[in-house]
């Protein structure tokens, strides 16, 4: 077999290893936490100069915004109270042009604010799916598929939203606090010195109020985790639930997850209103105070109507944008909570230092012992499979074959001792990346829903050129599934979703002919054939010894033709007694 040299060398650093200069880093931190910050800041990089303008249309609409409730009361004071139509006239028609230019300013920013959040959104999720597919095997074992949907879908979001709403919705309330507040000041220091006794109160309160909001939404995110894994679990199993007759059970763990995740919802919003309501209350206190200040003021002749309405106006500009920056910073609990979640999926090994460039693809293990989940561990164990043998791994169920075909092929660390491959420490490949020479087929074959074409996971380079498509009918043909496939669709064939049209030995068969097509130097067949007739096991696996004779290949099986033949080397596990 003619391989080209193969080169393991996984690139340390890329753009999330880039770090942002020393304010934002700490802005970072602080609105959420150092960990995330590190993978956070990276991923709003590249939309840096999207907002900074957002930021500029968000200044500019903050400050266009300013102009009303003045131009309001030069309408009144100078056109209505002086009676003058020409002052009325020109107030009035100053005042559409700022509200209509204000309209259009307002659009441009949320049209702008969508386009980069959305890409923002698609970028951190797929950082999310990249990590996750990173990760080793032994980390699955502890997770749940609805639980990571979840926080790709939900947690993901929610730190998306909110890491442009500090940003961009902050900045331009902050603007419109500054500004109103001068204004206050300008019609009236007494009263504007009143209504800024609002903000030490509403403070007071919502430090009182953060903790439970944070315990609110902890319970809220890990109900609708459970939740989700459940029905995703249930859906995936249906048709195995319904041959069990547990598709009723399935349906009750449902019910029972959703009543909890309803009860927790309705607490949660229960409480939010409750957050809500107070700062709203406060300020209709705030305003009735100023209303009859102000309106004894204007009675006595001491105040233009004018004036007070403008105040009124801008006393909105200071307490609504003071509570939009107090509600980011109540909101910040509820997100941090989500980015917590997140973290535990983002967080990944250091780089390795060292590029990993094997000199063969023989494989060592040196007082190797080996990690079975609950059972006691498989190991010591001591052996070498040299380049281009033929293995058969044996054992009863049980007995960790598969656990040990995962560290022989990189995608888990042992507990102790060392795997070298041609030479070279395994471990440079940081444990949780997956050699790119070698191909793996499993008993439990993996399908999506898409086409046939689809589901062999090739690239477009691939499928450009012909031979490449005639390769595959062959192999369609050797492995008895050319017929099958060989109506008007051809490769683009539709796949139900798991492979549900397909039987469980086509299922096989469709992912080992997937492993062929791509390049390796080590295949590993574990139980892949084991719903495959002989007949055509034996013809598929004769036409791999004949094709790949200097491949190594490792094979594990309880019978049958991969059980069968001549092997070079015969690795047997014993039971391990607990």
């Amino acid at each position: 077999m003619n391989r080209p040299a193969a080169k393991l060398s996984p690139q340390p650093g890329g753009a999330a290893a880039r770090d942002w200069p020393r304010l934002p880093s700490r802005v970072g931190a602080a609105l959420f936490t150092p960990a995330t910050a590190r993978w956070l800041l990276p991923l709003l990089r590249p939309h840096r100069r999207r907002l900074a303008v957002l930021l500029l249309i968000s200044f500019a609409a903050a400050a266009l915004g300013l102009l009303p409730p003045y131009i309001s009361k030069l309408v009144i004071d100078s056109g209505l109270m002086a009676g003058d139509a020409t002052q009325l006239v020109i107030w009035s028609l100053a005042l559409f042009g700022i509200g209509l230019l204000a309209t259009g300013t307002g659009a441009l920013s949320n049209i702008l604010h969508m386009r980069a959040s959305v890409r923002m959104l698609a970028r951190m999720r797929q950082r999310l799916l990249s990590r996750l597919s990173a990760k080793p095997v032994g980390w699955f074992a502890g997770q749940r598929a609805g639980e990571l949907l979840a926080r790709i879908d939900g947690d993901a979001a929610e730190v998306q939203k909110f890491a442009f709403n500090a940003v961009l919705s902050g900045s331009s309330a902050l603007i419109r606090l500054i500004g109103g507040s001068m204004m206050l000041m300008v019609l009236d220091w007494r009263l504007g010195l009143l209504t800024a006794l609002l903000a030490p109160a509403e403070l007071a309160f919502l430090i009182w109020a953060r903790p439970r909001t944070e315990r609110h939404a902890a319970a809220v995110r890990e109900m609708q985790g459970q939740y989700a894994a459940g029905l995703s679990e249930t859906l995936f199993g249906l048709p195995a639930l319904q041959a069990a007759r547990g598709a009723e059970w399935a349906q009750r763990r449902s019910l029972r997850d959703h009543a909890g995740l309803s009860q927790k919802l309705i607490s949660q919003n229960l409480w939010s209103e409750f957050t809500r309501a107070v700062p709203v209350l406060l300020s209709a206190l705030t305003r009735s105070a100023i209303f009859l200040a102000g309106g004894l003021m204007v009675i006595r002749g001491q105040w233009p109507l004018g004036s007070l309405m403008a105040f009124i106006a801008y006393m909105g500009f200071m307490t609504g944008p003071m509570q939009s920056l107090l509600g980011l910073w109540h909101a910040q609990a509820r997100v941090k909570v989500a980015a917590a979640r997140l973290d535990a999926v983002m967080q990944s090994p250091s780089a390795p230092s060292n590029r990993f460039s094997p000199s063969g693809y023989g494989l060592q293990l040196d007082n190797v012992t080996i990690s079975r989940g609950n059972t006691p561990p498989l190991g010591p164990l001591t052996l070498s499979i040299p380049e281009g043998a033929r293995v058969a791994l044996k054992g009863a169920s049980g007995t960790g074959k598969t656990s040990l075909l995962a560290v022989l092929c990189g995608r888990a660390q042992p507990l102790a001792g060392h795997v070298a491959l041609g030479g070279a420490d395994l471990r440079l490949l940081g444990g949780d990346s997956l050699p790119d020479r070698v191909a793996h087929a499993g008993q439990r074959p993996f399908t999506v829903r898409a086409s046939l074409r689809g589901n062999l996971f090739q690239s477009r380079a691939f499928w450009v050129k012909p031979e490449n498509e005639a390769r595959v009918w062959e192999l369609l043909e050797l492995f008895g599934l050319a017929d099958r496939f060989r109506g008007p669709e051809g490769l683009d064939t539709m796949l139900g979703e798991g492979g549900l049209t397909l039987s469980g030995g086509e299922r096989q068969r469709l992912c080992l002919l997937r492993a062929l097509l791509t390049p390796f130097d080590i295949l590993i067949l574990d139980e892949a054939l084991s719903e495959v007739d002989p007949a055509t096991a034996t013809r598929i696996l004769a036409y791999i010894d004949e094709a790949f004779t200097c491949t190594t290949r490792i094979l594990t099986a309880h019978g049958g033709a991969a059980a069968s033949g001549k092997f070079d080397l015969v690795i047997e596990l014993a039971e391990v007694k607990s």
